[in-house]
């Protein structure tokens, strides 16, 4: 399959461009034949006006508030709850603290293009190599642009079939709050920007032409040149150094040479995972695909969304941060939701794939973040809850100061445990046990010391209070926007498995002995979960009429998937099963990212054809030309493309304890193809291959002696392996 968005006519519409980047540095290429624009973004490249913001100390009013909750009066202990723990922003009418994150500024390449004829831009997902090429009265006019993984600036090649003038243009959005300064230099361009009371920053461009150079205020004149190569960069001083410290060009390179050597870096960071589905290659535009696909046409289109995603977490989350809301691409001053770290679906979303698919850079720079949120989430549990340990809120943004700050949303204290599990599961998908001693479970001790001192013993039982379900009401707290309670299913499912988990660490290595025994005693004390009268899961702590049945969040269906607290077959699962039924009569599943988590949802319960046509549904009713998600009314937000790479890779496998299950929810539109090199539980390798949707070749390799049971269908195998030894499997 070509792995290649392309299209044939060009947009000035942002969220229809052709995104590149290298996690540091991003790039998103669009504009006109006759003005080629290259906006640009650098990952730390956040206001920093609210970088050094400090949490008001109101634990005292913990009391306060759940008195009222266990008085069941729900509206006063909503109310309470917002005014004492919810902080500014949100609902509040006032302004948050969470610092937006902020565009570089634009590279123009202007050109006299005329008319124009065969015009083409390409995004190639292998090589990430973003192109445009069309013919005017000058010739052919080819644009070629990749942010190197490897030497870690963007570059730029416009080539023309006969010499040519061009304009090189670097600028800035007027922005009242940034003062922007421009430098002519030797061989290029220099913009200097400093934030009010936050960062400084600056880009910079390196120019090699075979042209005549004339400087003009920001801008640099290139007469006849029928080669322009364009080295970019940008730096900060978030991280203490000066921005031009990391502005790093590699001299002495042609274009070919700095390509080879992105593509070579690029691949590895991508892995070695392969999906191959036996569709009829199109050769149509890739916005006439989405038509199709949505018309029931063009099997093939999923296949490119999977891979687009893989594309986006190697362009995005190759850095030192993980992607916020719109990856690592905005072009806003006022980015909706900051462009932010929302952290009850949205960031977890899309990290949902890199463990089956093997992308441990990807998921290292989540860590990188959970870790720079510790230090001051133990603060947060003091002086919000009066609670050790560490906790973080609903949203934040890179500096680590993870306050409450969206009044009406805020006052939730599931977030910590739910970063846990990610890296948890990086634990038992790789077995790396310095990774488990020195990261994995030092972080989720903390976690479930918070929960040593918030849960609070009620006849007999450790209740969860104030407790949210992200973010959804019931009835009774009038007009907030999410109801605060007591032991909504998501915050019980969220510490039974953090403490699970702990307790199973400090088990294997031999630590922390008598907090094991009481963490398990603690789940033995936790309210049990239930049902309701037509037996959905109860998404609070017992039946509550819900102000919104078909909300987007499905947050009590976390024990479903993602997470895996709920076994096959047993009354969670088919509670949970009838609770996404019932939330999707009601229209549930209508944003991007939440119609890829109904996806995932229908792919663990093995429903493979419902899950694709909520993959349908998906590419067509919430995806640009240029398959980037939409959350409405036309929003970029990176999740659910993740969610949907996540979808993929969970209606071909999924991997249990102990257990794997081989085409679980393959849907009947892809009746023969393979896999190879996803990646299993207790670091197994798998590879597979099927045909007329049955299972007809698999092979494991596992890094240490252990059997595994293998289920296909109705077909179940009892696999012994042996530390580093291939065993093939083959179905006659």
């Amino acid at each position: 399959m070509k792995k290649i968005i392309w299209l044939d006519s060009w947009t000035e519409k942002y969220i229809e461009g052709l995104p590149t980047g290298n996690g540091r540095l991003a790039a998103m290429m669009l504009g006109t034949p006759g003005r080629l624009r290259i906006a640009l973004n650098h990952e730390w490249m956040w206001r920093g006006e609210n970088r050094f913001r400090e949490q008001e100390d109101v634990a005292e009013h913990l009391a306060e508030v759940r008195d009222a909750l266990l008085q069941e009066d729900f509206l006063k202990g909503t109310e309470l709850a917002n005014r004492y723990f919810a902080g500014k922003g949100g609902v509040s009418g006032e302004k948050g603290r969470v610092d937006p994150y902020q565009p570089v500024g634009d590279v123009w390449i202007e050109l006299n293009a005329g008319d124009v004829r065969d015009y083409v831009r390409s995004l190639d997902l292998d090589t990430g190599l973003a192109k445009t090429v069309f013919q005017t009265d000058m010739g052919k006019i080819e644009q070629q642009l990749f942010v190197s993984c490897a030497d870690g600036c963007g570059v730029l090649l416009v080539t023309a079939e006969k010499p040519s003038d061009m304009t090189i243009i670097l600028s800035r959005k007027e922005d009242p709050r940034c003062t922007i300064t421009y430098e002519e230099e030797s061989d290029g361009l220099r913009m200097e920007g400093i934030f009010q009371n936050g960062i400084s920053f600056a880009a910079s461009i390196k120019v090699m032409t075979d042209g005549f150079q004339v400087y003009v205020g920001n801008s640099l004149q290139v007469k006849q040149t029928s080669q322009l190569l364009l080295l970019i960069q940008a730096g900060t001083d978030a991280n203490g150094e000066s921005p031009l410290a990391e502005m790093i060009f590699l001299k002495g390179h042609c274009f070919d040479s700095l390509f080879a050597r992105h593509k070579e870096k690029f691949a590895f960071l991508k892995g070695d995972a392969a999906v191959d589905i036996e569709v009829e290659e199109s050769e149509l535009p890739t916005d006439q695909r989405i038509r199709l696909f949505k018309e029931g046409k063009d099997s093939g289109l999923p296949l490119l969304y999977f891979e687009y995603g893989r594309y986006l977490m190697v362009c995005g989350s190759s850095g030192e941060l993980p992607l916020n809301l719109q990856g690592k691409w905005n072009e806003d001053l006022r980015p909706p939701w900051n462009c932010d770290y929302h952290l009850d679906v949205n960031l977890q979303m899309c990290y949902w794939f890199v463990e089956t698919l093997g992308m441990k850079q990807g998921a290292n720079t989540l860590f990188n973040l959970i870790e720079r949120y510790v230090p001051y989430g133990r603060e947060v549990a003091k002086k919000l809850y009066g609670c050790k340990g560490v906790t973080m809120c609903i949203q934040t943004d890179v500096w680590g100061r993870v306050t409450p700050e969206s009044c009406g949303w805020a006052v939730w204290i599931g977030a910590a445990p739910w970063l846990g599990q990610h890296m948890f599961m990086h634990w038992r998908y790789t077995k790396d046990e310095q990774f488990l001693r020195e990261h994995c479970y030092p972080y989720l001790k903390e976690a479930a010391a918070f929960y040593e001192d918030y849960l609070v013993e009620k006849e007999g039982e450790l209740w969860v209070l104030p407790s949210q379900s992200p973010e959804n009401r019931f009835k009774g707290t009038g007009e907030w926007p999410v109801s605060i309670g007591v032991n909504s299913a998501f915050d019980v499912e969220l510490i039974t498995e953090l403490m699970q988990n702990a307790a199973e660490c400090a088990d294997i290595l031999g630590v922390d002995a008598q907090k094991a025994d009481k963490w398990r005693d603690m789940v033995s004390r936790l309210p049990r979960l239930s049902t309701d009268r037509i037996g959905r899961l109860n998404e609070w702590d017992r039946e509550r009429e819900e102000e919104e049945p078909g909300h987007r969040h499905l947050s009590h269906l976390y024990g479903l998937y993602p997470s895996q607290l709920f076994e096959p077959g047993s009354w969670e699962w088919k509670a949970a099963e009838r609770s996404l039924e019932e939330r999707l009569k009601h229209g549930g599943g209508h944003t991007g990212w939440s119609r890829s988590w109904v996806a995932c949802l229908m792919a663990r319960l093995g429903r493979g054809e419902e899950a694709w046509e909520h993959f349908k549904a998906l590419i067509g009713d919430f995806a640009t030309v240029s398959l980037l998600d939409l959350h409405p009314p036309g929003i970029f937000q990176i999740d659910g493309n993740m969610g949907g790479t996540a979808a993929v890779c969970e209606m071909l496998m999924q991997s249990r304890r102990d257990r794997l299950i081989l085409l679980p929810a393959l849907p009947g539109d892809w009746k023969k193809g393979s896999v190879s090199n996803f990646r299993a539980q207790d670091g197994v390798a798998v590879s597979f291959a099927w045909e007329d949707g049955k299972l007809t070749f698999f092979e494991l390799t596992a890094p240490q002696d252990m059997t595994l049971q293998v289920l296909s269908g109705d077909q179940e195998w009892k696999v012994v392996l042996e530390a580093g030894k291939l065993r093939h499997f083959r179905r006659i």
